[in-house]
């Protein structure tokens, strides 16, 4: 999984996204961790937060990309 979330990442930015979102499922949160973990690990991400009701709720989060 982290190699996915790396590659999208380092995607995004080339196409010059700020925002992305990471649909990880609700589940008992074994995902959300790690995802969330990875992304408090690299230097390209801002922040990250649950995503809003209507956009995932905390079955999804939000990933604030730096500027370059």
């Amino acid at each position: 999984m982290a190699s996915a979330l790396d590659e999208y990442l380092i995607a995004a930015r080339a196409q010059g996204w700020r925002e992305v979102r990471i649909i990880h499922g609700k589940g008992i949160g074994v995902r959300r961790a790690e995802v969330r973990r990875l992304l408090a690990g690299r230097e390209d991400v801002e922040g990250f937060f649950d995503a809003p009701p209507d956009r995932g709720g905390s079955g999804a989060t939000i990933v604030l990309l730096k500027r370059d």
